[in-house]
């Protein structure tokens, strides 16, 4: 088995945060919310005793049935509005109310891995996230500029 240097590790880690980032801040899958760039960022600073106990923080959450509930909601919404129905709050209401949950869910799971990082640990993972915000606002800026370009 070929082993990579740390430092190509950490580039090729932080090229994957900076994509994830970027997608995420652009509203990649329709806006959904996956996961806090936060979480991505203190993950990265995660001793692997961190990162082991992981799983089972996932396992244990109400994640995977609070994402059902959006789908089913999803569903819920989409078959109202084929079915011509006049008034789609309540289920707007309870699709909001579903990924409110798994929002929350994440955030949970993210202030978790966060809160038990060292001082040391959390500044590097707070630079480590202004740094892909700086990075997504010249991607943003890149992409603006290709636009222009193009005459849009």
């Amino acid at each position: 088995m070929r082993k990579f240097s740390p430092f190509i590790a950490t580039v090729a880690g932080a090229a994957l945060l900076t994509a994830g980032g970027y997608a995420q801040a652009s509203g990649g899958h329709g806006g959904h919310h996956h996961g806090s760039p936060a979480l991505s960022a203190c993950l990265a600073a995660a001793p692997k005793s961190v990162k082991t106990t992981l799983w089972s923080t996932f396992k244990s959450s109400s994640l995977r049935t609070d994402r059902q509930a959006v789908h089913t909601a999803k569903q819920a919404l989409d078959q109202a509005i084929l079915a011509k129905s006049t008034s789609l709050t309540a289920d707007e209401n309870a699709l909001s109310a579903a990924q409110l949950k798994v929002i929350q869910d994440e955030d949970a799971i993210a202030q978790n891995v966060c809160g038990s990082l060292s001082p040391a640990q959390l500044g590097a993972a707070n630079t480590l996230y202004t740094n892909l915000q700086n990075n997504r606002q010249t991607v943003h800026g890149y992409f603006q500029t290709a636009r222009d370009a193009a005459g849009e």
